[in-house]
């Protein structure tokens, strides 16, 4: 009995430390053909709509908004966004089978321009309010193309 007890000690207090993640996720058949699928950290309140454009919400407030583009608007918005004097790019990369750039427009929009791997599809994520809100909403959502 003593052992049952320390058992369920140990599996509570386990629970405890490692937590619940919860996540929600939405595939879509895009105008390019592919079909994406869209993960979103749903921990600590956030929420994706199904909607297109999707957004993220955090306890029912819009964080980012989101479309979906073919690969030439993804060139096109990129070259654009490198040559226009109020934009500030913050960073780009590479994570989870996707490229990407995030950047600022006239100190008041916080972007992600994304290019999903071994696809014709490019994303939009866009956010109005701030530069942490915009990174913690890229942070929680992935993207894959479907086979």
């Amino acid at each position: 009995m003593k052992k049952l007890k320390l058992m369920c000690i140990i599996l509570i207090a386990l629970f405890m430390i490692t937590g619940c993640t919860t996540s929600k996720s939405y595939t879509y058949q895009v105008e390019t053909g592919d079909t994406i699928k869209i993960q979103l950290d749903t921990t600590d309140g956030y929420d994706i709509s199904s909607d297109l454009p999707f957004t993220i919400s955090k306890d029912g407030e819009t964080l980012s908004q989101g479309t979906f583009i073919t690969i030439d608007q993804y060139n096109q918005y990129l070259e654009a966004i490198r040559q226009d004097s109020k934009v500030v790019i913050l960073d780009s990369g590479s994570k989870d089978g996707i490229h990407y750039t995030f950047y600022a427009y006239d100190n008041s929009e916080y972007n992600y321009i994304i290019q999903i791997d071994d696809s014709n599809t490019g994303v939009l994520l866009g956010n109005p309010n701030s530069k942490e809100e915009a990174e913690a909403c890229f942070t929680l959502i992935s993207f894959h193309k479907d086979a």
